[in-house]
């Protein structure tokens, strides 16, 4: 079982991979949009990696458009995964 500061971990090293940012520019308060420089594109291609790296055999994440367009800061995405049942 994983605690916060893992997923926390796995969910930074993401976005820093796919928004191409330096790891430490992610912390949990980071806005993807202002502080991480996202554009709509790069939010849609995480929002992929996200349900890949998450997607398991027993539990398929997908994650809604309109859910998506309410995930703004890393700490709404790793809200959203802990209310999802990752941990």
């Amino acid at each position: 079982m994983s605690d916060d500061t893992s997923l926390l971990a796995r969910v930074a090293t993401l976005v820093a991979d796919q928004l191409r940012q330096p790891l430490d520019n992610v912390t949990a308060d980071a806005h993807l949009i202002d502080d991480l420089d996202a554009d709509s594109l790069d939010i849609v291609d995480l929002t992929i990696a996200v349900e890949e790296e998450f997607s398991t055999d027993d539990i398929q994440l997908e994650i809604p458009e309109e859910d998506a367009a309410d995930i703004r800061t890393v700490q709404d995405l790793i809200d959203y995964l802990t209310n999802a049942g990752i941990t």
